[in-house]
């Protein structure tokens, strides 16, 4: 329900790019018809080539997904929000090796 509210409330396009997203029941035409303005030459086999591109998701910015404060989420489509969630993979990544060890032989070799 608040994702549902957070995406209306952007007008179903991307709160960072302004890039279109396909509202859930909306055929592709009208879809098109919507994206117009935003790229004039999309077409229907762009879209079906890749239609997960065109799907509006809500990021927590904080990375807490406990916190449901709407001043903590964003529309964002699916490129915008892995590139918001790139920063925080990468460090989460590096704390989980050094915690399974997999970082101890970058010290030994230091030595």
């Amino acid at each position: 329900m608040i994702a549902f509210q957070v995406k209306a409330e952007a007008q179903w396009c991307c709160e960072q790019c302004r890039r279109p997203c396909r509202c859930p029941g909306e055929s592709v035409e009208d879809f098109l018809k919507r994206c117009q303005p935003w790229q004039r030459s999309f077409t229907p086999v762009e879209y079906q080539a890749a239609p997960r591109r065109w799907l509006l998701t809500v990021a927590h910015l904080d990375q807490r997904p406990e916190n449901c404060e709407r001043e903590n989420l964003k529309a964002l489509c699916v490129g915008c929000h892995l590139r918001h969630d790139r920063q925080f993979r990468n460090k989460q990544q590096h704390l989980k090796r050094e915690w399974f060890g997999q970082m101890n032989w970058l010290v030994l070799d230091e030595r």
